[in-house]
């Protein structure tokens, strides 16, 4: 899968609006589907309710036909064999989440479980009264969450709105903070005679260099494939949509810090000289610019590590025998070296909807999938999928595990991965056949690579303010089209364009949302590490 970040300025504070044959001791279908409780003398009311729940789910268009659909397939119930919940799975579309989740709970059709990597989405549905508090549950029935917080209490205040838990979430792996990342053909670089940039100056000559050689078939041709999501460039220059940066002791939103002017004029620059695909900003899911990088048609790829592009990246080398894909470290501008994307160490935040059924059987269902759940789902079954080998999940066969596992760990929302992980576990983990085994060492370099430079993260998480969430709510188109406009059109400057976005959310009333900013930083700065 993808990794996607949508290209949207203040993106983390806009969001208002295998059957039997799988391995292991199933519980029967009839006990999962919310048979009467074994201890009918129990006095808890959630005891006499069936033991079902629904559950969000994000839908990348990853299940093969024959598989099944998000829904239903051999995944699914396994789940349900296996937790002793029954579970009604709700897909949204990846790329609009966000607005889908929004529709539903508009409806009253929201799911019980409602989870996102966003935590100031969740933060959203805290102050909408969405979502409910999770003390008195995990206190009360759970034993793996319970467990889990007090020996990771360096996670806590990502769970916790207002003084409770809203968004359990449990630890990253390294392999999971890696989020942006950026590729250079090394065979590229050979035919005209330069090394891999590390300045922006240097990029683009490199860039240009690519494309009057007509590396890509022409000279007019766009020689880099570039994301719609920018967590590499608004990295470099320190300009991300989720964060608030400290400018000079102010707190002071990413879209409008004077370093807006580099990212525009980076891009600006890639677009008006035809580096990249004219009709990019279209290219939603990105499978236009990776196809162009698979075929082999573009020499720099902006985008991302990790395995959500492995087979893309492996299809460049079976499609381009010669191709050298190395990765690209960050490199420096005019502001410094900042690096790009990363994530926060906090993963997946599951929320509560405040009109569940029965918290109790969710708790009970995050406990299981915490506690052993998670494993099967990421790895499929030992002996068919994987095998171990030195405690790791060696993939047997890498096209049955990409059809028949790959789009589980969709549904391994909590998971406890991260412990003993090592990124060169990926080596090990990864199929025996050299096409996989090259691109697991490649995916490690690249990872390496992608976190060597760290990224600028001046707070841990970004005010949770129903007032700022409003004003960005209401700003965010106008902002959104003069960027579009300053890139693409090309008629105002880049650094016209941060003054009309400036004084666009001063009249939408950014001084109060920057003064309750503020106010929160001065109030929460002390348990920042």
């Amino acid at each position: 899968m993808i990794k996607t970040k949508r290209w949207v300025l203040g993106t983390a504070i806009m969001a208002v609006t295998l059957g039997t044959a799988l391995t292991g001791c199933g519980k029967t279908e009839e006990g999962a589907n919310g048979g009467e409780p074994s201890s009918s003398g129990s006095s808890d009311k959630y005891d006499k309710l069936p033991r079902a729940i629904s559950v969000s789910m994000y839908d990348r268009g990853a299940v093969a036909a024959d598989e099944g659909s998000y829904e239903q397939n051999r995944w699914t119930k396994w789940i349900q064999e296996q937790s002793g919940i029954q579970v009604k799975f709700v897909p949204v579309p990846r790329n609009q989440a966000q607005e889908k989740l929004n529709t539903l709970i508009a409806s009253g059709e929201a799911p019980d479980l409602i989870w996102e990597y966003d935590r100031n989405y969740i933060g959203t549905l805290v102050t909408q009264g969405v979502v409910q508090p999770l003390d008195d549950y995990i206190d009360k029935y759970s034993t793996v969450l319970k467990k889990y917080i007090s020996e990771n209490q360096d996670l806590k205040p990502f769970m916790t709105f207002n003084g409770k838990i809203y968004g359990f979430t449990a630890r990253r792996p390294m392999n999971g903070l890696a989020n942006a990342g950026m590729w250079i053909r090394q065979d590229w670089l050979d035919k005209v005679g330069m090394k891999a940039p590390t300045t922006e100056e240097e990029f683009f000559t490199v860039v240009k260099a690519f494309k009057d050689k007509g590396l890509a078939g022409s000279a007019s041709a766009p020689v880099v494939s570039m994301y719609v999501w920018p967590n590499v460039i608004s990295g470099l220059y320190a300009t991300h949509s989720t964060q608030w940066y400290l400018e000079g002791g102010k707190m002071t939103n990413a879209s409008f810090v004077d370093r807006n002017v580099g990212a525009l004029s980076f891009e600006r620059k890639l677009y008006e000289n035809g580096y990249i695909d004219k009709e990019y900003l279209t290219d939603k899911n990105s499978q236009k610019t990776m196809t162009d990088w698979a075929l082999g048609k573009t020499g720099i790829l902006i985008g991302t590590v990790g395995n959500g592009i492995d087979g893309y990246m492996k299809d460049l080398i079976k499609n381009i025998p010669d191709a050298n894909p190395v990765p690209l470290a960050a490199f420096s501008t005019q502001y410094g070296k900042f690096g790009f994307y990363q994530e926060t160490p906090a993963n997946i935040f599951v929320a509560f909807n405040k009109d569940m059924k029965n918290p109790k059987a969710a708790i009970e269902y995050l406990d299981w999938m915490l506690d052993k759940g998670w494993y099967s789902l990421m790895n499929g079954v030992e002996n068919t999928h994987y095998k171990l080998v030195n405690g790791v999940a060696q993939i047997i066969d890498a096209d049955k595990f990409k059809k028949e596992v790959a789009y589980a760990g969709e549904y391994a929302i909590v998971r406890n991965d991260a412990k003993t992980f090592k990124l060169e576990d990926l080596i090990t983990k990864a199929a025996p056949d050299p096409l996989s085994q090259r691109w697991a060492k490649l995916n490690v370099e690249a990872m390496k690579t992608s976190l060597s430079v760290p990224f600028r993260r001046d707070i841990p998480y970004a005010p949770n303010s129903p007032e700022i969430a409003n004003v960005f709510a209401s700003v965010a188109p106008k902002l959104t089209e003069i960027r579009t406009r300053a890139i693409v059109k090309g008629d105002i400057t880049p650094e016209q364009a941060l003054d009309m976005m400036r004084k666009e959310y001063k009249s939408a009333g950014g001084d109060k949302a920057d003064q309750i900013a503020q106010e929160w930083y001065e109030s929460n700065k002390a348990g920042f590490k």
